[in-house]
């Protein structure tokens, strides 16, 4: 029953008529005798009504319809020898056209069988197909997965490199070519190659095979960057020789080729799977390529230009499905253009996303956007700041062009503000908004004229006594500059005015506009006070109070009173002077408008004179000098360090101070800076500075060191410090070689002596070394004679210690103390 249902029952149910083939509907043999036809009619109708024959109702009834017309042509034997001869002859007719089909190959798919069978309309069944595969020697099979390799880059060079060496493929290349090794070619073979090209003559054929290397050595250096690039190379063959035939096929699907792609299917298998996918190239990149550009009447048209499989129909009637929605969809936006633009906008819009059709783009031209309701533009010094109101329009992106006259100044910008930095200066300009949607252009709106008339730039002002003068820098395309005081005109040039007749002290107002031939600007209004004359101050007071200076003085006419410390008396005349002519009196240590002013002590310097200056614009009065008395400093920190014969003094300068009186005296302390009895010597700041102080002071006992600040011949107060010299104790070496004898001599008793011996240095403390001999104290000389071991290499060092911390040694020349 189930061979009966695939062969008769489901061909019938689908639309194939029993008409065409009596000897199947009945299963007879075309050849069948008398007996075995009457059987059959006689006993097959009787399956059409089974339970397993329900699901097939249609078809049953269909053959129970045609069962009476069977009989008759079946029964009588001429009837049946021409069903016969139709029968044979649609058969010979299906096997050709299956050949024809196969192109040499050896099978069909199922897909291409069942599009067979709805390409004849139903005048075969897929049964008939079956039977005339089998009888061409072919069968249904179904192909291989094949895999969808990448477009190599710059894969076009690489063809015409190949096409000039005059080789077929990459593989050939790499197969034949000395030095490489197909698939498994290395970079290092690559590199090899290419040296051996260097020794050739150039030509067409080296410099293209120099390109190959080149497009093959990075592929080379990737894992499987190679086979890649051959897998692409044998699909695109493979689907290239479709056009010759599946035998063209089978011939470039070479063993050794596809296993270099890395293929592991048969050949055969690989050659037959391309040879099935011919088809599907032919139609299926320019469905794919439309339904990615959204033309979706042109995606159709490729979907129903040839025969389809199962699953593609329901790709085409669901696209037919959309494409009907979208047609709809037009329609009902056209018809709301008239009531709703903005509806109708949307609603194109909302195609566009879907459809790429001519009617869409028209559709919303005639949707333009609403423009904005109000724009207006205003001037900001040399800029036009341009507002405007958002348009009332939301479907879609809306954007806004801004143009200055004709001049688009901004293609598309989402909102308000737009600066204009280059607006022309001194004519009318017009700035116009449009509203755009989708980047097409709406309505429009315009603000009302306006001028860009630029003031005078870097104006200043300065008075001299009676005297005001203006400067400033007139922008471009300016006619001149105009200048108002009290609304009368003052004479100007290009670059500034001069007003002489303005009273001192007086404070004027000026407007100064600018005029362009099409108008003035607005001009900018200043205020400025006119200076008088500078007075001299005659009664300048200087009271030093502690560590600062309290300053006096009577308010006189000017700006201000600047108080200046007097270096160069020579450079302060009397009088009215130019204020650079001021400055060279001495620096200027205070200023003050109120007649006082507070001056720290150190920023004097030790100056005493003090100079009043008075300024009045670019002019000066220098006023009598007054000289301070200020209390000498005491130096601090006074410190002196015994440093053999002489003492090391040192001591923190006061801040002003540029010199010092030193003095010392032994035995009691120096009665002040100048006692008669005592060592006197000045000492400037700067030679301290450079090289110190050392004194010097040998006598023994006690000896007294003072330092006070000597400025002006006036003295400070006397620090003073305590620097003992202790009793000296000398001591000789005689005698040769390594026997020598030691003589010490003191002013006071002696304390004990100790002789001491180093190899190669000196002894530095009484228990460094090796004691030589060792003189008892008591008496005021001492004698002892020793010998240096020979146990010491020389040069041996010899040196004497006294045994008391208060006793100074005296060392003799050191070259006497050396023992070689």
């Amino acid at each position: 029953m189930a061979s009966y249902t695939d062969d008769v029952l489901v061909p019938v149910q689908t639309g194939w008529s029993p008409h065409r083939n009596y000897f199947r509907v009945y299963r007879l043999s075309p050849y069948a005798t008398q007996s075995e036809v009457d059987g059959a009619l006689d006993g097959q109708p009787a399956r059409w009504g089974t339970a397993e024959s329900r699901q097939y109702a249609v078809a049953c009834e269909r053959l129970h319809a045609s069962h009476a017309t069977a009989a008759a042509v079946l029964r009588d034997p001429v009837s049946r020898a021409r069903h016969r001869e139709s029968v044979e002859h649609e058969h010979e007719v299906l096997a050709e056209v299956v050949r024809h089909r196969l192109h040499g190959a050896l099978a069909m798919t199922t897909q291409e069988v069942a599009a067979l069978v709805r390409s004849a309309a139903d005048r075969w069944s897929r049964p008939d197909v079956l039977a005339a595969l089998e009888a061409v020697g072919a069968a249904v099979r179904e192909p291989v997965a094949l895999p969808q390799p990448v477009p190599p880059k710059r894969w076009p060079t690489l063809r015409e490199h190949l096409a000039d060496l005059s080789q077929i493929s990459l593989w050939e290349y790499l197969s034949l070519t000395p030095e490489l090794s197909g698939v498994d070619t290395t970079a290092a073979e690559v590199e090899l190659r290419r040296q051996r090209l260097r020794v050739v003559a150039r030509n067409q054929a080296a410099d293209a095979e120099r390109g190959v290397l080149a497009l093959v050595r990075p592929w080379t250096a990737e894992p499987g960057g190679l086979a890649a690039v051959l897998a692409y190379e044998l699909m695109t063959d493979l689907v290239a020789a479709a056009v010759c035939g599946y035998p063209a096929v089978r011939e470039v699907a070479e063993p050794q080729r596809c296993a270099a792609a890395g293929l592991t299917a048969d050949p055969e298998d690989i050659a037959y799977a391309a040879w099935v996918s011919r088809d599907e190239t032919s139609w299926a990149e320019p469905y794919f390529t439309a339904l990615a550009e959204h033309r979706l009447p042109a995606a159709l048209a490729a979907l129903d230009s040839r025969p389809l499989p199962e699953p593609w129909i329901r790709v085409r009637d669901g696209l037919r499905a959309k494409t009907d929605r979208l047609r709809v969809a037009l329609t009902d936006a056209r018809a709301a253009e008239a009531h709703a633009p903005e509806e109708a906008a949307a609603g194109y819009l909302a195609i566009s996303r879907e459809l790429v059709d001519p009617a869409v783009t028209e559709g919303l031209l005639r949707c333009p956007a609403a423009a904005p309701a109000t724009v207006d533009a205003a001037v900001a010094g040399t800029e036009v700041v341009v507002t405007w109101s958002p348009s009332p329009s939301t479907a879609g992106r809306i954007g806004y062009r801004v143009c200055r006259d004709t001049t688009v100044l901004a293609e598309e910008t989402t909102a308000p503000p737009f600066v204009d930095r280059e607006a022309p200066v001194g004519r009318p300009l017009v700035y116009r908004v449009t509203t755009l949607r989708e980047g097409s252009a709406g309505a429009t709106t315009a603000a009302q004229a306006i001028a860009v008339l630029p003031e005078v730039t870097d104006l200043r002002l300065t008075t001299e006594p009676g005297v005001v003068l203006g400067r400033w820098r007139l922008p471009a395309g300016a006619v001149r500059a105009v200048v108002l005081r009290a609304g009368a005109e003052i004479a100007a040039t290009e670059t500034g005015f001069t007003d002489a007749g303005v009273r001192p002290g007086a404070t004027v107002t000026y407007l100064v506009l600018v005029e362009y031939p099409e108008g003035r600007s607005q001009g900018i209004e200043v205020a400025v006070v006119c200076l008088g004359e500078p007075e001299m101050v005659t009664d300048l007071h200087a009271v030093a109070n502690g560590d600062v200076v309290d300053l006096s003085w009577t308010l006189a006419a000017g700006d201000e009173v600047g108080i200046r410390v007097l270096t160069r008396p020579e450079a302060a005349p009397a009088g009215v002077v130019r204020l650079d002519q001021a400055e060279p009196v001495g620096p200027l240590v205070a200023t003050s408008r109120t007649g006082r002013a507070r001056v720290a002590a150190a920023d004097l310097a030790g100056a005493r004179t003090l100079v009043p200056v008075t300024t009045s614009g670019a002019f000066a009065a220098i006023g009598r000098p007054a000289h301070v008395r200020i209390p000498p400093e005491h130096v601090t920190g006074l410190q002196a360090v015994r440093l053999g014969a002489g003492v090391q003094l040192s001591w923190h300068w006061p801040a002003w101070s540029r010199a010092v009186q030193v003095v010392w005296r032994h035995g009691t302390p120096p009665t002040g800076p100048d006692d008669p009895a005592a060592h006197r010597l000045r000492v400037t700041r700067t030679a301290y500075l450079t090289r110190g102080l050392r004194v010097t002071a040998a006598e023994p006992g006690e000896h007294w060191f003072g330092v006070c600040t000597a400025d002006d011949d006036q003295f400070g107060p006397l620090a003073t410090v305590e620097c003992p010299c202790p009793v000296q104790l000398r001591y000789h070496l005689r005698g040769r070689a390594r026997t020598r004898e030691v003589l010490v001599e003191c002013a006071a008793p002696l304390p004990d002596v100790v002789v001491l011996a180093q190899s190669a240095r000196r002894p530095l403390t009484p228990d460094d070394g090796v004691v030589l001999a060792t003189l008892p104290g008591g008496q005021h000389t001492s004698r002892a004679e020793f010998t240096v071991p020979a146990t010491l290499r020389g040069p041996v060092h010899l040196r004497a210690f006294a045994l008391d911390d208060s006793t100074w040694v005296c060392h003799p020349d050191p070259r006497d103390l050396v023992v070689r």
